[in-house]
């Protein structure tokens, strides 16, 4: 009731607009109640990117959302939490992820090595672990967003050291041992049966994994310093991984890193000439 009433009174009359960000609340609202929330300090970036990008289910199964639709979304999110900052009710970090849009973003550049190790002293600075390093370490061992989102605790071996991605084709990857330091620390505050999802919640759609993955990933670089008009996003974090790999074994055991079946592909995102360096 705050909010709308923050948002009645930022518009002199009843207008479209504020029809629309009262429907979208509302609705944002039962989404929320639907999840068993109570409180504001509950909300996740889970949460946030399931309502955005989730689909009306049909007989025929889920209807597509289009960015148009999430992008609504987030706008009205991103009133809502603007609102409960200025009655201060509201100091969290973002939880909407860059805003959508409907062209085609640049493609990233890898991290790198510096900016890695920064990334992990971030994600390592705490003595509770917060699941955005087991997002940052899965991503370290070649995983896209969607892969790292949807490992379960039976997809990771710490005693041989290995994950199982579950992308366009299973492939296994190797573990650091910082790797599993951390995934070890995180299951030892944070129960999961084997067949649970290890750091994004179960609620969360397969369709919206990947945008909350990179959602939280990319607060975490921000938090770091790392700026996404460097050139870098949520993926710049694996391609830089593939990057060393790419140094130390050559360019056919980066695209197996990376689950790609093409080594021009893996060229053209790890920025390498590959034909003037055969």
């Amino acid at each position: 009731m705050l909010v709308h009433a923050v948002v009645e009174s930022s518009y002199p009359s009843p207008t479209g607009t504020a029809q629309k960000l009262h429907g979208l609340l509302l609705h944002f609202e039962r989404h929320l109640q639907g999840h068993g929330l109570e409180y504001f300090n509950e909300l996740t970036v889970d949460h946030v990117q399931e309502y955005m990008w989730s689909a009306q289910k049909t007989a025929s199964g889920y209807t597509h959302v289009s960015p148009r639709t999430a992008a609504n979304r987030q706008w009205a999110i991103r009133q809502f939490l603007g609102a409960l900052e200025a009655e201060e009710f509201w100091e969290g970090p973002d939880l909407t992820g860059d805003t959508v849009t409907r062209g085609e973003s640049e493609s990233p550049r890898p991290m790198t090595s510096r900016e890695i190790e920064r990334l992990q002293a971030i994600v390592s600075g705490t003595l509770i672990s917060t699941g955005d390093d087991v997002l940052v370490a899965l991503s370290l061992a070649g995983g896209d967003a969607s892969e790292v989102g949807l490992v379960r605790l039976c997809d990771v071996d710490l005693v041989s050291q290995k994950v199982t991605f579950h992308g366009d084709a299973q492939r296994k990857a190797p573990l650091s041992n910082w790797a599993c330091a951390r995934i070890s620390l995180f299951l030892e505050e944070n129960d999961r049966e084997l067949t649970q999802r290890i750091a994004v919640a179960d609620f969360v759609n397969d369709q919206s994994v990947a945008r909350t993955v990179t959602t939280r990933l990319m607060n975490v670089m921000r938090m770091s310093g790392i700026r996404s008009n460097t050139g870098v996003t949520a993926k710049s974090l694996r391609l830089g991984a593939a990057v060393e790999v790419l140094h130390q074994h050559g360019l056919e055991a980066s695209a197996r890193f990376l689950g790609n079946q093409s080594l021009d592909a893996t060229a053209r995102m790890l920025n390498y000439d590959w034909w003037a360096n055969e």
